[in-house]
């Protein structure tokens, strides 16, 4: 089940995107508040018992959104959704719920390109593998907030 993020949520995935630093930037829980708040999409995935077990925040192209890595795919492409993050929880993690979402997402927003970055340095090899197996394809790389990522879209 998926369904949209709801203000409760926000203190049990706050804590999972603190879990994964620095797989993802850092965010106080003012910071991530507002980010729930200011991105375009925001879901939970729940398992079959309804308890969340993932989360994802997108952005389109019409949002005021100053992450250089979401300005990096807005100076190249007019219609685009834009993940920004996107967590499992560890203990539900390759279980499918990964592809269960980005499924629901492709399905629901029917995006004419997907895309995304991932921490090269520091690796985030599980990621990578997952887009990769997804068939996100490598468009780029820079070096942004003292990382390296791999810039990356799926398109149908």
């Amino acid at each position: 089940m998926i369904r949209t993020l709801r203000t409760t949520d926000l203190e049990l995935i706050h804590k999972w995107n603190q879990s994964t630093v620095p797989k993802v930037n850092s965010l106080t829980f003012e910071e991530f508040r507002l980010q729930s708040v200011n991105c375009t999409y925001s879901y939970i995935q729940c398992s079959t018992d309804s308890m969340p077990v993932g989360f994802i925040f997108l952005y389109d192209e019409k949002t005021d959104y100053d992450s250089l890595n979401y300005l990096y795919f807005k100076s190249r492409y007019q219609k685009f959704l834009y993940v920004d993050r996107i967590i499992i929880a560890g203990e539900h993690q390759k279980k499918g719920y990964g592809q269960q979402l980005y499924d629901f997402i492709i399905d629901t927003h029917n995006p004419d390109i997907f895309c995304c970055e991932v921490n090269i340095t520091p690796p985030n090899r599980q990621s990578l593998s997952f887009h990769h197996k997804y068939g996100f394809k490598e468009i780029g790389q820079q070096n942004v907030y003292n990382k390296v990522v791999s810039l990356l879209t799926y398109s149908k």
